[in-house]
């Protein structure tokens, strides 16, 4: 008989991908106010801090070395 683990060897990228959609809007949405008000030079620093904060997001939701 094969015994199955419950361990799936994409699951890291299966949380991430699940949470993604959700998570980006919760950042984007903190954000919104910042970026519309912002400078066209502004822009590009906030793009590159919402992306931060999105990676930092899902790295708490889905850690890179939790079993999945």
């Amino acid at each position: 008989m094969h015994e199955h683990s419950g361990f799936v060897v994409d699951g890291h990228k299966r949380a991430r991908d699940s949470n993604l959609p959700i998570v980006r809007s919760q950042v984007e949405r903190e954000y919104s106010s910042e970026l519309s008000n912002a400078s066209n030079a502004d822009r590009k620093r906030i793009r590159a801090e919402i992306e931060r904060e999105i990676e930092k997001r899902l790295n708490a939701i889905a850690p890179p070395d939790a079993l999945y």
